[in-house]
């Protein structure tokens, strides 16, 4: 289906801090109303700044249970929608509400501003960032997920931000500091106290919540390969 004059003109005013929400847009224009209103997934790889490609994963309105993909590109003041494949097997695990773009008021530009003011209170410093955006399961918010790199690629923090509301939802630091109360300063536990074992199962948890893939493309720093160690080893 193509885009209307209008649209593309549209699109191409629109800056790139500003383009999430018009993501759906161009889905819809593409692919149909159907596929627009099925997103569950963005995706973008580590990136300095905001991100100029992504990959959106939609509900099949077709084949039930089934997922289709697309790759968005910024170019030429648009974004460039490409089919990306579809079926079963794209996600490991399936995001369990569709996002509602409508209430996006903070994009990944905003997120990644938010993302670097916690940095500095965390005492951590971080190069690029990769972003996902989800909806969460029980109240249908939604919410970035920013994994943040440091110089060598490696993980050096995680962050859950509101897209609604710009509040901090979860983060977590390579330096043991986390905090899942919104609002409240990192901290960290004593170590090998039963707050340290306790807070390493609440970023465990908050962390996997994240894993849509196998695969993401993101290598982890030691920190974070140790957390995710099976309780076995």
């Amino acid at each position: 289906m193509k885009t209307s004059i209008f649209l593309s003109l549209m699109l191409a005013s629109v800056s790139l801090s500003h383009a999430n929400p018009e993501i759906a847009t161009v889905i819809d224009q593409e692919y149909g109303a159907a596929t627009s209103e099925g997103v569950v997934l963005l995706q973008s790889t580590a990136s300095a700044a905001d991100p100029t490609q992504w990959s959106v994963f939609a509900r099949d309105p077709f084949r039930p249970g089934e997922l289709v993909r697309a790759s968005l590109t910024f170019a030429n003041g648009a974004w460039a929608p490409k089919a990306a494949g579809g079926g079963t097997k794209l996600l490991t695990r399936v995001p369990p509400q569709v996002i509602a773009f409508n209430r996006i008021k903070y994009r990944s530009s905003d997120a990644l501003k938010i993302a670097q003011q916690n940095a500095m209170l965390a005492k951590t410093n971080f190069v690029t960032a990769s972003y996902q955006l989800a909806a969460d399961a029980t109240t249908g918010a939604p919410q970035w997920g920013l994994a943040l790199n440091g110089t060598d690629g490696n993980e050096v923090g995680f962050i859950v931000i509101s897209a609604e509301t710009g509040a901090v939802v979860h983060q977590q630091w390579d330096n043991g500091l986390a905090s899942n109360v919104p609002g409240a300063p990192v901290s960290s536990p004593e170590p090998g106290s039963k707050g340290e074992r306790a807070a390493d199962n609440v970023k465990r948890a908050a962390r996997n919540a994240w894993q849509w893939t196998g695969d993401t493309g993101v290598e982890v720093g030691h920190f974070f390969k140790r957390l995710f160690k099976s309780n076995n080893n």
